[in-house]
């Protein structure tokens, strides 16, 4: 029998209690005696797809877009509230590595607790209990209570138990990458090895560069519903698309997490200048491929403003930074209507952001190292 995991119109609702008081007397005891509201929020709805034998499934979205929830009702934990889930095959997933530790029971009986919520049997775990204990690095602490260990240790432990027998389908909420240098090599050699031997990966998180190398289908989530399922470049093309018209906010944390999103441009902000009527800005950027830039908007107090006919300046500093013979990378413009704004706030909260077409844009430039923002 072939290994399968299948999602038909699946849907899941979970419960919200809230305070029957109002937000501005919802504190002390009078919030704690009011009693609550439970509603049922919506956090997917409709998803359906089908992965076979050789799939490896990009899990793409914004952050709450629902990819570990989903995860989780693959996996069993939560039981979908409509629509089914059918898996064939010995499944494993990486999702918490410390999720259900007994902080007063040892090392060795946590080995045991853990790998029985797996669904590993006890002589599998037996046999195995030496090799988790050193891959963790705890053999000498095997009759320790848990509550001893560090995080780290934990974590380890987790990790080592959690992928100690290779399964048939692999569930991953982001790539292991952290942990100290000698347990890290182990750790990545480890899920390399699971990753590859398994028959269907499901994996999550935000390096679009991991999901290309490893992944042949992408899924796209936007706000707990589906929006696509299919080959993995088309699955991109559209995750960025999404990223380039969410807020300047959300394309900042996606490009820290994912510096390659949108490719290879640069730039800085140096000079925010306060009129009485106007809000001066002067910086450089250049697009991937060293072109100029033909896009500028500005995002601010949650408006968003494209500016019209922005001064394009050829600047001899940012060619030679560029190694480029000839550019008008350097940008002035004014923009008007953004209400009474002091010098912090606008440091903290005025974003630039450049591209080529406005459904492109990339992550706001930061304020350049001795940047000013000053009054008129």
């Amino acid at each position: 029998m072939k290994t399968l995991v299948r999602a038909r119109n699946v849907s899941l609702e979970l419960p919200l209690d809230m305070q029957n008081l109002s937000a501005e007397r919802a504190s002390g005891l009078r919030a704690s005696l009011s009693g609550s509201t439970r509603r049922y929020v919506t956090v997917l709805s409709q998803i359906e797809f089908a992965a076979e034998e050789g799939d490896r499934i990009a899990l793409i979205g914004l952050n709450g877009a629902g990819k570990t929830t989903l995860l989780r009702v693959l996996n069993g934990a939560f039981a979908p509230t409509r629509g089914t889930v059918e898996t064939r095959g010995r499944m494993q997933s990486l999702l918490s590595p410390t999720l259900g530790f007994a902080e007063q029971a040892s090392v060795a009986e946590n080995v045991y607790l853990r790998g029985t919520a797996m669904g590993l049997r006890r002589r599998q775990l037996q046999a195995a209990m030496g090799e988790i204990l050193d891959f963790a690095g705890l053999r000498d602490r095997a009759s320790h209570r848990l509550h001893t260990l560090s995080a780290g240790q934990r974590t380890r432990l987790g990790f080592a138990i959690s992928t100690a027998v290779q399964p048939d389908i692999l569930l991953l909420d982001e790539w292991i990458a952290t942990g100290d240098g000698a347990f890290l090599g182990r750790a990545q050699e480890r899920m390399r090895s699971r990753f590859h031997d398994s028959r269907i990966v499901i994996l999550a998180g935000h390096g679009l560069d991991l999901h290309h190398t490893l992944c042949n289908k992408a899924l796209v989530l936007d706000g707990g519903k589906m929006r696509f399922f299919g080959a993995i470049a088309d699955g991109l093309d559209i995750y960025r698309d999404m990223v380039s018209q969410a807020g300047a906010r959300l394309r900042q944390h996606a490009a820290e997490r994912d510096p390659l999103l949108f490719g290879e441009v640069s730039g800085f902000v140096e000079k925010i200048r306060i009129s009485a009527d106007a809000i001066e800005v002067e910086g450089w950027a250049i697009s991937d491929r060293g072109r100029e830039i033909e896009v500028l908007c500005v995002e601010y107090d949650g408006r968003t403003r494209f500016v019209e006919g922005f001064e394009r300046i050829e600047r001899d500093d940012v060619l030679r930074a560029t190694a480029r013979k000839s550019g008008r990378f350097g940008f002035r413009f004014a923009v008007d209507g953004l209400g009474e704004a002091g010098p912090e706030r606008l440091a903290r909260e005025l974003h630039v952001c450049v591209g080529m077409t406005r459904e492109r844009l990339g992550a706001p430039l930061r304020m350049v190292a001795g940047g000013t923002v000053e009054a008129a």
